[in-house]
């Protein structure tokens, strides 16, 4: 099924962003395509559906230029000793999102722009998504022959910085003394005592220490 979306450019004209999207027989592929007129959107949206419409044209794109999501498996697959099971759950949740069921070939930058920009979190969450995923850019085509382009990456990563969509972590010049964290936890532990309803704060600040999660991020779960 294919949509068009209407894009402002910086002199106040449009872009027409075609998109096909095909799923059969639990094959998925997604195509996107920028044009200048509408007319051309739409032409290029017919044909691309009756090209893929042909039979077994879904499973030949998938084995040339699978979708980005088998790149992040093969990655994790081959190097979670390496990366450790922090970034590989990073990856994985990477591979939900839209971006993971496109063709490798095709990412541009703006495609990984606007999938950091739909991420919850502060810049600095969000940085640390962006440098996970650039380490499957970096290596997936050299060693694997997955058609990503590198250099999209790194057009990606300067126009975030630059956006402030993404920024580095803030730099910690020191931690708390054991003296700082027992105080920290007997206060917390004889609140919770006194009120079983409030939020078992001792319990988050061990499970902060050892994690190395932000608070943004320890909100979240569930």
């Amino acid at each position: 099924m294919g949509s068009i979306s209407i894009r402002k450019r910086k002199y106040g004209n449009s872009s027409y962003l075609a998109r096909v999207r095909v799923m059969r027989d639990g094959t998925s592929y997604h195509e996107t395509k920028t044009f200048d007129r509408r007319p051309a959107a739409t032409a290029w949206i017919k044909k691309r559906e009756k090209e893929l419409a042909k039979p077994d044209a879904l499973e030949e794109l998938n084995a040339s230029d699978p979708p980005l999501s088998k790149a992040i498996e093969r990655y994790t697959e081959k190097a979670v000793k390496d990366i450790g099971r922090t970034k590989a759950q990073v990856l994985r949740t990477i591979a939900t999102y839209t971006i993971a069921g496109l063709p490798c070939s095709t990412i541009k930058s703006k495609d990984i722009i606007e999938f950091l920009q739909s991420l919850p979190g502060q810049p600095q969450t969000v940085g640390n998504y962006a440098s996970h995923l650039t380490s499957i850019f970096a290596i997936d085509r050299p060693m694997w022959d997955f058609r990503l382009d590198d250099r999209e990456m790194r057009d990606a990563i300067t126009v975030a910085r630059r956006m402030g969509i993404i920024s580095l972590s803030t730099q910690r010049n020191r931690r708390p003394t054991l003296d700082e964290l027992d105080r920290l936890l007997a206060h917390f532990i004889d609140r919770r005592q006194r009120t079983p309803q409030a939020m078992p704060m001792h319990k988050v600040i061990v499970f902060a220490l050892f994690s190395t999660r932000r608070q943004a991020e320890i909100t979240r779960l569930t």
